[in-house]
C-alpha cells in the first residue's frame, strides 16, 4: 500500500526552492523577486508603528463625528453632579457651557474599532480653551457607536 502525503505544501516548496524566489541569499544581502522594497532612512511610512496612531485629516466626516460627540459627552459629564454634592437643599450650580470651535489634529488608531485622539479648541462658559479627546468607535455598539474613554484639558 502507497501512501500519498500532502503534495500541494511540498511541490510549493520545491518551486520556490528551485526558482529562488524565497528571497534567501545567504550572506550575498542580494533581494529576491518576492521581497518587499527596502524603506528607506527618510521615508513617512517607517516613522509609523504597527498598531499605533496615524495623523487624519480634521476635516473628514468621521473625525468631526467623534468630535463632536467628544463635546456632548463631556458636556453632560460637566452636568453631573460630583460625589456628596446630592444635599437637595444645596445651591444649584449653573451648568458650564462647552462648544467645539475648531479641531486642531486627529490621529486614529485601529483596534477592535477605531480610536481617534482628538486635539480641540473649545469654549466652557466663553472662555477658550484646548483639550485633547480619545474617542472609541465601533460600529456595531447600538444605540450609541462612540464612547469617549479620556478627556485632558491642556
Amino acid at each position: 500500500m502507497t501512501r500519498f502525503l500532502p503534495s500541494v505544501p511540498v511541490l510549493g516548496g520545491c518551486l520556490l526552492w528551485m526558482s529562488g524566489a524565497t528571497g534567501l541569499r545567504a550572506g550575498t544581502g542580494a533581494q529576491g523577486p518576492l521581497d518587499p522594497p527596502p524603506l528607506s532612512a527618510g521615508s513617512e511610512s517607517s516613522d509609523r508603528k504597527i498598531g499605533g496612531f496615524s495623523v487624519v485629516s480634521t476635516t473628514g466626516h468621521e473625525v468631526k463625528s467623534a468630535a463632536t460627540f467628544a463635546v456632548k459627552a463631556q458636556q453632560a459629564a460637566l452636568r453631573r453632579p460630583a460625589s456628596g454634592q446630592d444635599d437637595p437643599n444645596a445651591k444649584t450650580q449653573p451648568v458650564p457651557r462647552l462648544a467645539l470651535v475648531r479641531i486642531v489634529g486627529a490621529e486614529h488608531q485601529v483596534v477592535a474599532g477605531m480610536n481617534y485622539r482628538l486635539q480641540l479648541w473649545v469654549t466652557l462658559d466663553g472662555e477658550k480653551k484646548t483639550a485633547e479627546a480619545l474617542v472609541w468607535w465601533q460600529t456595531w455598539r447600538k444605540p450609541e457607536p462612540y464612547q469617549l474613554t479620556s478627556w485632558t484639558w491642556k
